[in-house]
């Protein structure tokens, strides 16, 4: 159980941190003349939100105390008292406490409070300056809508009506609107209209692309086939011809919103922190920022519940990975329709392809148990096998593209095809009695096909097949297969079934529990598991933790 603890504090210990600043000389100088006093103040928010405030120094005993609500009156009083604390119980080079001297400058120790004050409520409100990316506008307060048409050489039919009193909602996610929504209305009635998949905006082709994409409404209008002119905005059961036909309801998201995109030399990538915004008549505009620097990079650790409680095994206890998506081509595509019919495999809403690559490192076998791999011996030959290679390998190295991504927002269902290639490196020693161990450089390149069911955005759960070619670069060890207890010839293909669940409650990370069943293609009893439990962290935000200052 040692194990066990000590893999929970280093997966979760990241995370605790506090925000830390340097309360200032001048401040200090107000109370003392003494030099030895040197205060660090420390403030972190525990689950029952209340503040807890910690001034720290060398030569004394810590102050703290805690507050909630977090305001200026109490908070300047309890500083000033812990100040006083701190001198009283700190010594001179004789050997006699300190006194605290009688404040003069009143308005500087008020300003050095506020200023610690302001930092404190700043970082929890905005953790950091984000620089922004666009800023995306209402474009018109009336928009044209049109229904579809049978004649191919009429696309669209605009209404005498416009929609009016406009109310659009929008949420941003991963590099796409992923969800936009206009209310308004059309005489007397209300409509709603909606994508049917995401909308790419990750780049400024994807700005210009906005007039492809098409937002439509549930709410069908009814033609009299008899009077090509008679087009009633009424729902079914009121309208009384008999001779009709549906047509649908669609706006162009291009006559919605303007996107005005902010030049940044950083800004390759101008995808919107995930938010959701509201414009009407009464906010016409609204500023949307990049992701903070200080979430660029995401990592992930891993611990293996199998090997918390088998010490023989191999797994690893603990794995950390780090991971970077770049976007690539968000742009999304209607499903292919032949002759009305759509193919089975293509039952979504929305394709794209290359949408993405995710280049990550990771390292395994962190702990020194089972670090090495030892050879199998069958019969008076002595080798390792390629799924053994892979179980052992230290780290990995290499990245992961995006081929095909289907969507279907409806049924809360994604796809994904993708294809990589990853170089790794594994340890093993020739005998038991080989005390330092070698590595050997290896090289995988998966292709794997996922499903991803979303029945929120917190809770997610995926379903993975990897196919893995898998090669080891050495002559000098012989690789084998094992197959019916007899040594054969080495399988480089070895298939990975991977079920995954993902709860993100937290704004500085995510849980993750992972299930993996890894075994050679040809032959699925050689095989293994892994049973893990992660949590992930941005590596340059501290998880909270915001530099001396």
């Amino acid at each position: 159980m040692k194990r066990f603890f000590t893999s929970i504090l280093l997966i979760f210990s990241i995370s605790v941190f506090a925000q830390k600043y340097t309360v200032d000389t001048d401040l200090i100088d107000q109370f003392t003349d003494s030099d030895k006093i040197h205060i660090i103040l420390s403030a972190s928010i525990d689950a029952d939100g209340f503040h807890t405030i910690e001034l720290d120094c060398d030569c004394a005993d810590a102050q703290t105390f805690k507050l909630k609500p977090l305001t200026y009156p109490n908070f300047e009083v309890r500083v000033k008292q812990a100040i006083k604390a701190i001198i009283t119980s700190t010594k001179d080079n004789n050997d006699v406490p300190l006194v605290p001297k009688d404040v003069t400058n009143t308005d500087l120790v008020r300003n050095r409070i506020t200023q610690l004050f302001a930092r404190i409520v700043t970082f929890y409100n905005t953790e950091e300056e984000r620089p922004q990316v666009a800023t995306i506008k209402l474009k018109n307060e009336e928009i044209p809508v049109y229904y579809n048409t049978d004649v191919k050489s009429i696309r669209k039919i605009p209404l005498d009506d416009p929609l009016k009193n406009i109310e659009v909602e929008i949420s941003f996610f991963g590099g796409f609107i992923e969800k936009i929504q206009v209310n308004g209305s059309i005489g007397e009635e209300n409509y709603s209209f909606n994508n049917k998949y995401s909308i790419g905006i990750s780049s400024t082709k994807n700005i210009q692309q906005l007039s492809d994409y098409v937002l439509y409404s549930n709410e069908k209008i009814y033609r009299d086939t008899s009077d090509t002119n008679a087009i009633k905005l009424l729902h079914e059961d009121q309208y009384q011809y008999k001779k009709t036909e549906k047509k649908s309801l669609f706006i162009q998201v291009d006559d919605v919103i303007r996107y005005i995109k902010k030049v940044d030399v950083n800004a390759n990538d101008i995808s919107p922190v995930p938010q959701t915004i509201v414009l009407d008549k009464s906010k016409k505009e609204s500023k949307l920022y990049r992701e903070e620097s200080s979430k660029l990079f995401e990592a992930v650790a891993y611990t293996d519940l199998i090997g918390l409680f088998d010490e023989e095994s191999p797994n690893g206890l603990v794995q950390l990975e780090v991971k970077k998506r770049f976007n690539l081509n968000t742009r999304r595509y209607d499903r292919p329709w032949y002759y009305g019919i759509v193919p089975p495999f293509l039952l979504f809403e929305g394709a794209g392809v290359f949408q993405n690559a995710d280049v990550f490192f990771q390292y395994s076998k962190i702990e020194e148990n089972n670090k090495f791999l030892l050879p199998q011996t069958v019969g008076s030959e002595t080798f390792y096998t390629p799924i053994s290679l892979l179980q052992y390998r230290n780290f990995a190295v290499g990245g992961i593209l995006n081929l095909m991504t289907f969507e279907n927002q409806n049924s809360k269902i994604n796809m994904f095809f993708n294809a990589g290639a990853l170089y790794g490196r594994t340890g093993v020693k020739l005998d038991a009695a080989d005390e330092k161990g070698v590595f050997y450089n290896n090289l995988e390149i998966p292709f794997e096909a996922s499903i991803q069911v979303l029945p929120e955005k917190r809770v997610s759960f995926s379903f993975t097949d990897r196919l893995s070619w898998f090669e080891t670069f050495n002559e000098d060890i012989a690789i084998r297969s094992i197959e019916k207890g007899e040594a054969v010839s080495k399988n480089r293909w070895l298939n990975s079934f991977n079920i995954d669940l993902l709860v993100d409650i937290s704004t500085t990370g995510k849980l993750f529990l992972r299930y993996k069943l890894i075994h050679e293609l040809d032959n699925i009893n050689n095989n293994f598991s892994q049973l893990q439990f992660g949590y992930s962290f941005y590596i340059l935000k501290n998880n909270g933790v915001k530099g001396k200052k």
